[in-house]
């Protein structure tokens, strides 16, 4: 019996044209905000990739450790691939040392495996492979859980988390709307105008809007009855 093999992609993956390589090698890529890791690969395995300029800017910049923390605290099995000549890193800066010092760090404070690619083609087969061995041998016939939450230390935390969940609303989506209506309950009881002027999209405030006030509907009671769906904001009003 065969199974299809699955990958979750964070969608600013897009742009790399690595979630286009997986669909040739006949992988089903499935496109959405992901808060940890570029992709997800089984229930437990998630993927931080990073092009070798990335890599280093991301080191120095201090984005590297912070990245490896959420994802070794949410997958227990996280791995991170380095992309494209790891040689031309002593021409990019003369601290490589400092790479090669993170790079270390990763697999020992982090426990974290570190693949190496030569190009996104590379990529998206590694990703591939690691489908065919998280999905087929370890983890058949189980659904993928996202684990998207990070360590969220207090309350205003949480609530960026909650915000950022709503489609197309990102952090600074999600603070904006948080200082403009200062709680979640308050965001609940706008208007599309009054969100509309909070985040500078009709469309985004339109949906938000929908989502906060359609009742909820199991998925096989939406699927029975299409009476129920409502095809546009007009139809929902």
């Amino acid at each position: 019996m065969s199974m299809v093999l699955r990958i979750y992609a964070d969608d600013r993956e897009k742009v790399s044209g690595i979630p286009e390589l997986l669909k040739e090698l006949g992988v089903i890529v499935i496109l959405t905000q992901l808060s940890v890791a570029d992709y997800v690969i089984s229930e437990n395995v998630a993927v931080e990739r990073k092009a070798v300029t990335d890599l280093v800017n991301s080191v120095f910049d201090k984005r590297f450790f912070d990245q490896l923390n959420r994802l070794s605290e949410a997958y227990n099995n996280p791995i991170l691939i380095i992309e494209g000549d790891i040689s031309i890193i002593r021409n990019i800066t003369e601290k490589w040392r400092a790479i090669n010092n993170a790079l270390i760090a990763a697999t020992i404070d982090y426990n974290i495996k570190v693949l190496y690619s030569r190009d996104r083609r590379d990529t998206a087969e590694i990703l591939k492979k690691l489908a065919e061995k998280y999905q087929l041998e370890y983890n058949y016939g189980r659904r993928i859980n996202l684990h998207n939450k990070s360590k969220l230390e207090n309350i205003s935390d949480i609530q960026l988390y909650i915000v950022e969940s709503f489609p197309h609303i990102g952090a600074t989506l999600a603070e904006k709307l948080l200082t403009k209506f200062s709680t979640i309950q308050n965001i609940c009881n706008a208007s599309i105008a009054d969100l509309e002027k909070a985040i500078g999209s009709r469309k985004k405030a339109e949906d938000i809007y929908k989502i906060l006030r359609t009742p909820y509907l199991k998925s096989s009671n939406v699927s029975n009855n299409n009476k129920k769906k409502s095809s546009s904001l007009f139809d929902f009003l």
